[in-house]
């Protein structure tokens, strides 16, 4: 045995000793075993002995409209700990300016919804924050993480303007904010890996509070499964529920959870990971003159090109990046004069696929290997639950109208609604995960009334929401407003809803079929008729919900809303407006829209 320089005793065999080489080489192997032991052990009593780290406090806020963000907050409080920091996870409607404006060290994360808009529960406070009146964060240091989707024009908004205002505010940004894509769990692991031990550097070492708030709502039940490691749900039922004369489709799916262990509440949403159909990933072939067994990288593994089309990669829709690069190489007036317009460029590509981009502008062909680098991963479809799992133990019910339509002599499909409806079986298990959704779920207070509005397949989570009241025996009154099409050919659930109004589970039932008569009428004429009986039912408590199309419908109805609001309250505007924002701060006015 000898000394190394840091005096740690280091064994080894003296080479005379009366050994054969292989007992030498076990011996050997036996020593240094028990002397990283022995260091191990060494170390750790050491670490025992040291001075306890001080604890700084953390706030972070969240804003989120599917659960993204929120479950990304609960990482990093997590996360925090790593580095001395107790963090304190807030959703953006629990917690006021002045209460924000104390906290020393903030983190923000946040995606942006719709049509560039903040999450409904972060809208109020952005209008705090926003305001003229907001207070000064020069005690502050912060860093923000957006959420977004670049296929969506203004991405990553929310994020970029809370960004914008806490400097504006006075606060010390610690870390460049980072706009995620669709594939956001490596950027925000990136992010968090560098801001939190940089965060942890700043601000003073006395014992701050974190900041509080006087309620802090009690959290969902965790998803067992997620997008790293999905359920494989058995599908069980597949049924057309509207008519075959119809122009569009709507099924009906029930998958099982036997044996899963998995649960969910009525409101949340399922994550489903499809495939993209053989004829899509055979016509990008064509197109790319490749050949379904040419190997090539993605994400630094090599796999066949027909498996990363197939699986991996989001083919159908054209990336902006994608749509850039044709640009460029094509030098196309048409292309280059609306690339930033996004809503030109939309509008100009409405329905177009990338296998009609790729076509259009010959000339300019790509390589696979260059395709791959401009095109985005595949992305779960989250479709809210139609079920509630108290009257279906052990299955999740999914309603889904199947994308269909024509267009330059294609027939094009959507990705994960005609996945589902022509290429699983029944009896064949389909990829998928929850997610929770904090903020649209039934009234905790059993006597509480709801108003439902849900046209199309906006009735999903409304069906849910009925089942769940009730399985549980809810004495409040419940009112559907629920519109399609066509009663003859679109009246989704209609035997279920006709039952549940005569047995008296729903309370009203308002029906708006917009193209049964002359004049079109939608689920929003149908409230403004109603308009002093809804006012009513708010005046008593009634939580009001919105499911469905968010670029049209949803405004559609919001705007109604305030008019009912305004008229029936007998209040001026700025009346109206303290009234809705106090609806969404009583979380009684929430929306899944999409």
């Amino acid at each position: 045995m000898t000394h190394s320089n840091n005096t740690q005793l280091v064994p080894y065999l003296p080479e005379d000793m009366p050994f054969n080489d292989d007992q030498k080489q076990w011996l050997g192997g036996f020593l240094a075993g028990l002397h990283s032991r022995l260091l191990i052990k060494e170390e750790t009593v050491a670490q025992s002995v040291q001075p306890a780290m001080q604890i700084k406090p953390l706030t972070i806020i969240y804003g989120s409209q599917t659960g993204n963000a929120e479950n990304l907050a609960e990482e990093a409080a997590q996360m925090a700990k790593n580095h001395g920091l107790l963090a304190s996870v807030f959703d953006m409607d629990d917690i006021s300016v002045s209460q924000l404006s104390e906290a020393e060290r903030l983190l923000v994360i946040t995606s942006t919804y719709g049509d560039g808009e903040m999450p409904d529960n972060a809208q109020l406070l952005w209008d705090e924050i926003n305001a003229q009146s907001a207070p000064s964060f020069e005690s502050t240091y912060f860093s923000v993480l957006a959420l977004g989707d670049t296929n969506y024009d203004d991405f990553c908004i929310a994020g970029i303007q809370w960004d914008e205002r806490l400097e504006q505010l006075g606060a010390t940004r610690v870390a460049q904010r980072i706009d995620c894509d669709v594939a956001y769990e490596a950027p925000a692991e990136q992010w968090m890996a560098e801001v939190l031990p940089t965060i942890a550097q700043k601000g003073s070492n006395l014992d701050q509070q974190p900041a509080r708030t006087s309620e802090q709502k009690p959290k969902k039940h965790k998803a067992k499964f997620n997008k790293e490691s999905p359920l494989k749900a058995k599908l069980l039922t597949k049924m057309r529920l509207t008519d075959e004369c119809s122009s569009k489709e709507t099924i009906h799916y029930e998958l099982s959870l036997m044996d899963s262990g998995e649960h969910y509440d009525a409101g949340d949403a399922l994550n489903i990971i499809a495939h993209n159909s053989a004829t899509l990933v055979n016509d990008l072939l064509s197109v790319l003159n490749a050949r379904a067994e040419q190997h090539e990288t993605y994400n630094g593994k090599t796999d066949e090109l027909e498996y990363i089309f197939t699986e991996l990669l989001e083919i159908r829709q054209p990336s902006k990046d994608l749509i850039h690069e044709i640009a460029r190489l094509s030098s196309c007036p048409e292309l280059l004069s609306r690339l930033g317009d996004n809503q030109a460029m939309s509008d100009y590509l409405w329905g177009v696929d990338t296998v009609q981009l790729l076509k259009r502008y010959p000339d300019n062909a790509l390589s696979p290997a260059q395709f791959i680098q401009l095109a985005k991963p595949m992305a779960p479809r989250a479709y809210s639950i139609s079920s509630s799992l108290k009257k279906h133990p052990d299955q999740v019910h999914l309603t889904i109208a199947s994308v269909r339509y024509t267009q330059d002599e294609r027939q094009h499909n959507g990705v994960c609604s005609t996945y589902l409806a022509d290429l699983v079986k029944i009896g064949e298990s389909v990829t998928c995960y929850f997610s929770a959704n904090k903020h649209f779920s039934v009234p905790n207070d059993l006597a509480a009334p709801i108003i439902m509005i849900g046209p199309g397949t906006g009735i999903a989570p409304f069906r849910a929401f009925l089942e769940e009241r009730e399985a549980t025996h809810a004495t409040g009154d419940n009112w559907l407003f629920f519109g399609d099409r066509n009663a003859k050919t679109d009246y989704l659930y209609e035997q279920e809803l006709t039952q549940m109004y005569q047995n008296g589970l729903l309370t009203r039932l308002d029906l708006a079929f917009s193209r049964d008569q002359a004049e079109k009428i939608y689920v929003q004429d149908k409230m403004l008729a109603q308009g002093e009986t809804l006012f009513n039912w708010l005046e008593n408590g009634a939580y009001l919900y919105v499911c469905g199309d968010a670029y049209k419908m949803a405004k559609d109805v919001d705007a109604t809303l305030y008019t009912i609001v305004q008229r029936y309250g007998q209040y001026d505007e700025n009346q109206t407006q303290e009234y809705m924002a106090n609806l969404k701060k009583q979380k009684r006015y929430v929306r899944d829209v999409y």
